[in-house]
């Protein structure tokens, strides 16, 4: 698992319009509309290259599995390439291969996705073959243990053989269970040999369904083409059967350290804090939660490398996890290694120290503009392609969020004071429970 956190900036575009780039809102090229079956069509224009990303995502993933049958968003990602009544087992792999395109799918906690990276004219071609797999999916029970192998084996080299991500897992299971952001999104070894053809056909007829799902289209296009070709290929799609999403009440662990012992050099030392879900009448809140934790770990300057890993010498590297938009519970995750003979209380307390009143207290108006500026030259680079555009919009729509946000995003940004980046600080860090998990050399 990607242990960066994701941040979502305005994206800035270039057009032919006599307006420049950086002057054009990210909604005066985007429409979105509904099908009568509940689709709904987000649709992204830039004409600087004549590419185009398709691309399908389900409102669906890990944190809506249940105890038992972990795994099976993923193991079911896995078999949308496994064929349909109308195509062969990857046949729509060497349809898009050979149109010299690329394509790729992802499971996260919270949806599944797929997408083609292709030439503009390929584009009705790929919007029918995506129609395809959420009409027509053909289960085959050999292809489903074969796949069902490779999802293990994907589990033993990222999770099982990687004591970082294995220790990052036992954290989300330890604080919330296996409920919600404590599912595993690649599954458990024991609950993926125990999935079948018959759950992964109630899977697929609950949730790949238009009234479950977003067709998200950036890039190069006819815009009127495009509307017809959705309506053409996905507008007969009926929805099957309802929904079973359920939210479950969480209650974070009362357990205050857990210890694990895996095959490291040296011990590494985690810390983590609840965070609520994502709440639009808490926006400003957590912008400027933001902004804290760009000062806190924003490159080399930040706070924590500045003072545990250059000055204080406590730490051989230090890392934070958050996720601006999580849809249920979710913890912000600050880890790092400790130097030498530092011990790993003397590396917490260090670690806490730097998020203390006092601490938090002593923040500049200087490293609160520092931080604004990488947040906005960020918004340029990451978002410089077609692709990161629909993911943003993706990321964002399957958790009920608008992508309105990505115009707001910025602007607010810039906004958010000095005291709001202090008041956040003392709610996540200081008002909060702390977990902690020591990943320790084997004994």
């Amino acid at each position: 698992m990607n242990l960066i956190r994701q941040i979502f900036f305005l994206i800035i575009l270039i057009s032919s319009a006599p307006l420049s780039y950086s002057q054009i809102m990210f909604s005066d090229r985007v429409e979105s509309y509904y099908l009568e079956n509940g689709l709904k069509v987000v649709l992204i224009e830039d004409k600087r290259s004549p590419s185009v990303v398709n691309s399908i995502w389900y409102k669906v993933g890990s944190s809506n599995e249940e105890s038992g049958k972990t795994g099976i968003s993923h193991v079911l990602e896995h078999m949308m390439f496994k064929g349909t009544v109308n195509l062969a087992p990857g046949e729509f792999s060497s349809i898009v291969k050979k149109m010299g395109g690329t394509e790729n799918a992802f499971t996260s906690k919270d949806y599944t996705g797929y997408f083609q990276k292709i030439h503009t004219s390929d584009l009705r071609r790929c919007i029918e073959l995506e129609s395809d797999r959420m009409r027509n999916l053909k289960l085959d029970v050999k292809e489903i243990k074969s796949e069902i192998e490779v999802v293990k084996e994907e589990r033993r080299l990222r999770t099982d053989d990687n004591p970082v991500a294995k220790t990052f897992e036992k954290i989300m299971i330890n604080a919330y269970g296996m409920n919600e952001y404590g599912i595993p999104i690649i599954g458990t070894m024991d609950n993926l040999n125990s999935i079948t053809k018959a759950d992964l056909q109630r899977w697929y007829d609950l949730h790949y369904q238009p009234n479950n799902a977003i067709v998200i289209i950036a890039g190069n296009f006819n815009s009127n083409d495009v509307k017809k070709y959705i309506k053409e290929y996905y507008g007969s799609i009926n929805n099957k059967k309802k929904s079973d999403k359920i939210s479950k009440k969480i209650t974070f662990t009362t357990e205050d350290s857990i210890t694990v012992y895996d095959k490291v050099s040296k011990p590494i030392v985690f810390l983590a804090f609840k965070k609520p879900r994502f709440d639009n009448n808490k926006m400003r809140e957590l912008y400027a939660l933001d902004l804290f934790i760009e000062i806190m770990d924003g490159g080399y300057s930040s706070r924590l490398t500045k003072n545990l890993v250059n000055k204080k010498k406590v730490a051989l590297d230090i890392f934070l996890s958050n996720d601006t938009y999580n849809q249920y519970p979710n913890l912000i995750i600050i880890g790092g290694t400790p130097r030498g003979d530092i011990s790993t209380e003397e590396f917490k307390n260090n670690v806490l120290q730097e998020l203390s009143l006092q601490s938090i207290d002593s923040i500049t108006n200087n490293e609160l503009s520092n931080a604004k500026a990488r947040v906005s030259a960020n918004s340029v680079y990451k978002f410089d392609s077609v692709f990161y555009q629909a993911m943003q919009v993706g990321m964002l729509e399957t958790k009920n969020i608008s992508w309105k946000n990505l115009d707001q995003y910025t602007k607010a940004i810039k906004s958010i004071t000095l005291d709001e980046v202090k008041n956040a600080g003392r709610i996540y860090f200081i008002d909060n429970k702390t977990l902690t998990t020591l990943l320790r050399p084997e004994k």
